[in-house]
């Protein structure tokens, strides 16, 4: 199974090898990605941008300053 895993493998049934594909494909993750946990810190200008594009009210999305965000992933120190 290993082999039809990696891709395609010579002498093995077509239906085996799609049913597996079809395996992966139907997969569901327990937690989305989509929908994270935590609150997602963001400059004004990405605010501005989404609220150009009619997603203004977002869940998890705060407004930050951008002097915070450079002190927070070490902007600027070399």
């Amino acid at each position: 199974m290993k082999r039809i895993q990696a891709g395609p493998v010579r002498g093995i049934s077509i239906k085996l090898q799609e049913e597996e594909r079809e395996r992966r494909d139907n997969y569901v993750p327990e937690t989305s990605a989509l929908e994270p946990q935590g609150m997602i810190a963001i400059d004004q200008d990405t605010k501005d941008m989404l609220n150009a594009f009619d997603f203004k009210s977002l869940p998890n999305v705060g407004v930050q300053e951008a002097n915070d965000q450079q002190n927070q992933q070490g902007g600027n120190q070399r």
